[in-house]
Parts: C-alpha cells; sequence; structure tokens
C-alpha cells in the first residue's frame, strides 16, 4: 500500500497514516480498533471512524521523533526532506516512545520476541567518531540498523541491554529497555549531572526511573530503564504513553510557552481533567516537581517532559529528563513562567504566589511544599555527592550542581520565610 503506514499497538493495527502534503500525515482508526478496543492513542485523538486533519494528525506523530541535528543528519542520509514526518516515520517508527510500532502499509509484522542484533562493538565505534567531532557525528545516526525513534533535542539511542551488552531490535516484537545518552561537547558532564538529578529526585521522593552512569569503550553513558517497557511472561511488553504536549495537541516547536506551548495553568487543567483517579495526588506531585525542578535549577521542563501513561485508565508517567540547566552559560529562562516571568533573575515571592493560583492551591500549602522538597534535598545531597564521587571518580560537575543546587534552596528560603 504506497503512502500509507500501518500503526500497530499490542499486536493489532489500531489505525492507518496517510501521507499528506509536504509530509505531514492523515490519522484514521481502524474499525477493527474502534469495535473491539477503543482507546485511544492519544487524547487529542479521542477513537472516531472519521479521519483527523493533517494538522492534528502531525501534531501528535510529530512528537514521537528525535529533533535538531540528528533529525537534519538522518534526512540527509536517507535523502528526504527533515521536515518529511510521513517518511521519518515509514524508515525509523517501529520502536517509538509507548506502544506504538509504526511499519509501512504493504509489511507484514513480525511480532516474534527475542530478536535483537549485538550493537556494543559499533556503538563504541560511534562514540569514537562523537569524541573526535561531535558537530558532525550523533549517536542514533551511526546506528546504521536502527529502525526505532524517541523524541527530544538530546543525543540519545533505545537500546536492549542485557549485562554489558548493547543491542537493537531486530522486529516489531522485540523492545528496547534502556535508553542510552553519550557526552555533549556542549554540556560538560551531562551523563553525571542527569545521573545525579534523577537519583536526587528518586532519593527526595519522587517516582523515578533507576538510571545510573556505565563505561564502554573509555566512554561515559547516562543509561536509564525505559518505564514505558514491562516484563510480562518473560517477553518485553511495550505500555503506550504520550507527553503532555502530544494530549494537548500542540505540535513539536511550540513545546515552549513562549513558543506558544503549554504552561503551568494549562498543565493543572490536563491533569485535573484527565488524571484525577487519584483526587488532587496528581495535581500536587506535579507541583512538587516543579519545586524540585527550580531546586536543581531545571529550566528545561517543557511541555514534552512531562507524560501521560495508558494503562488500565490515565496515570500521570514517572519522571524523566532532569538535568541542570544553570550549571551552564545558558540564558536561565525557564520553560513555563513562575507567575508571569520565565526569567530566574526575576523571580519574586509574588511570583510563586501567581504560580500557586495557577495550580489552583493556597500559597500556605505550596509554601509547607517548597519546605519539604528542600529538606529533603539538603538531606540527601552531601551523601549523594561523595556516593557519585566514589561510583564515577571525582568531576567538576559536582561542585557546580551543589552551588547551584544550595544557592537555589536559599533563595526559596527567603521567598517563603
Amino acid at each position: 500500500m504506497k503512502d500509507k503506514l500501518q500503526v500497530i499497538w499490542n499486536k493489532r493495527v489500531v489505525g492507518t497514516l496517510n501521507r499528506h502534503q509536504k509530509g505531514n500525515v492523515v490519522f484514521q482508526y481502524s474499525q477493527d480498533w474502534i469495535d473491539n478496543e477503543s482507546s485511544p492513542i492519544s487524547l487529542s485523538l479521542p477513537c472516531r471512524k472519521e479521519k483527523f486533519a493533517p494538522g492534528i494528525s502531525t501534531a501528535f506523530f510529530e512528537n514521537l521523533l528525535p529533533e535538531s541535528n540528528t533529525r537534519a543528519i538522518l534526512a540527509f542520509r536517507n535523502r528526504f526532506d527533515k521536515k518529511d514526518t510521513y517518511s521519518f516515520l515509514e524508515n525509523f517508527g517501529e520502536d517509538c516512545a509507548g506502544a506504538l510500532s509504526i511499519i509501512p502499509g504493504g509489511m507484514k509484522p513480525d511480532f516474534t520476541p527475542g530478536q535483537y542484533e549485538n550493537i556494543t562493538q559499533e556503538l563504541i565505534d560511534a562514540l569514537d567518531k562523537i569524541l573526535v567531532d561531535p558537530d558532525k557525528y550523533k549517536l542514533y545516526p551511526e546506528m546504521k540498523q536502527a529502525k526505532l525513534s524517541l523524541a527530544g533535542a538530546q543525543d540519545k539511542l533505545p537500546v536492549y541491554l542485557k549485562g554489558t551488552q548493547f543491542y537493537l531490535p531486530k522486529n516489531s516484537g522485540s523492545a528496547t529497555t534502556h535508553i542510552i545518552k553519550p557526552i555533549n561537547a556542549g554540556f560538560t558532564d551531562i551523563p553525571r549531572n542527569e545521573a545525579f538529578c534523577m537519583e536526587l529526585a528518586q532519593r527526595s521522593g519522587f517516582p523515578i526511573p533507576n538510571s545510573k552512569i556505565m563505561k564502554i569503550g573509555g566512554h561515559e553513558l547516562f543509561v536509564v530503564d525505559r518505564y514505558d517497557r514491562q516484563v510480562f511472561n518473560k517477553e518485553i511488553v511495550r505500555i503506550h504513553q504520550e507527553d503532555f504536549c502530544q494530549a494537548m495537541g500542540y505540535p513539536v516547536e511550540r513545546k515552549y510557552q513562549e513558543a506558544g506551548g503549554p504552561g503551568f495553568a494549562e498543565c493543572r487543567e490536563l491533569i485535573d481533567e484527565y488524571l484525577s483517579n487519584k483526587g488532587v495526588m496528581n495535581r500536587l506531585l506535579f507541583i512538587r516537581m516543579m519545586i524540585f525542578n527550580y531546586i536543581i535549577g531545571n529550566h528545561d521542563a517543557h511541555g514534552k517532559n512531562f507524560s501521560i501513561l495508558h494503562d488500565n485508565g490515565f496515570e500521570l508517567a514517572p519522571f524523566y529528563d532532569l538535568v541542570s540547566t544553570q550549571v551552564y552559560p545558558l540564558d536561565n529562562k525557564f520553560a513555563m513562567a513562575i507567575g508571569q516571568t520565565f526569567r530566574l533573575d526575576r523571580i519574586k515571592e509574588h511570583s510563586f504566589e501567581l504560580f500557586a493560583k495557577d495550580m489552583n492551591v493556597r500559597p500556605n500549602l505550596l509554601k509547607t511544599f517548597t519546605k519539604e522538597i528542600y529538606g529533603a534535598v539538603e538531606k540527601e545531597l552531601n551523601g549523594l555527592i561523595l556516593a557519585h564521587e566514589k561510583n564515577y571518580g571525582e568531576a567538576e560537575i559536582y561542585k557546580d550542581l551543589s552551588e547551584v543546587i544550595k544557592s537555589n534552596i536559599t533563595q526559596l528560603q527567603r521567598f517563603f520565610r
């Protein structure tokens, strides 16, 4: 079937994608799926028999794809336009975030589990190239057999990990289990930065997937478990998810609030409407994570860095992509405004009062949460630094992280006396 792709979920065809103008796509649910499953792949694409417009269809599926340099390199090497969403999905859609697998229309899906190819040496070779010329080489494009996709601007690769060996799936029935991220020349020790912030959040009481630093061929990698994968009857099962931008129908270029994307008030509305199965607990958890991000200096917590799990209903996904961007010489603007300001140096006490209003909580409750969280962080900070230095070796990044975190806590203590 030329210019048509199959979208598969749980070994069944959930619908099809047709090519539209300029590489956009048009999605339509299959009648069989509507009759027997009726689960939507997105809150922005509810089950119905009619086709969805190319705008809302492309917004959801484009958000499954890599961004920036990785996207440009992949498009160039495969001879299609970097804005051609259809061609990206056709070539790299077999293992995406969540449960969806996207394959050409005339292709019979192979659901045989456990079919993987060892890429450990190929991975080392790619990391060697990146070390020499990080602007020219990116991890994902160097993996010749990769038919999978992960969203985001960071260089990353989904893999199946067994011991110290790395694998890529050979078919739709074999899912990846981990995500790996290499060093980035522009951001010193970013694998250690992320591993530290993720474990600090975990120790501070947040639901966070396990992560660590692994060394391979003299290179350091950040390695994190995929929370959208589970083992069931010795088979790796995909759990469907979507990020907040997908759920709200925002295209990838609008992931930041300043670019017209979601802010905290819209996130709260989404949580209250679809994730209220635990009362207000998910909203309060989201608020607590905002405070944690402020403390570690994570200014890049945009709409694609929060997700919803589709697993027997809707649930707020574990938190991910926790990195202190404040330790680097960036503009220190938040992805979502606190109150009415994006700039760290302009945030005042009244900014948090407006934030409390956006999140529909009393200022005193926000004050209580803030004190609880910075208290938990202070308790864990020094011990975690020592643990990471013992496990991975000393590095300047730990001193930088400590200074940023302590400075931000001091600022919060002034705001919430």
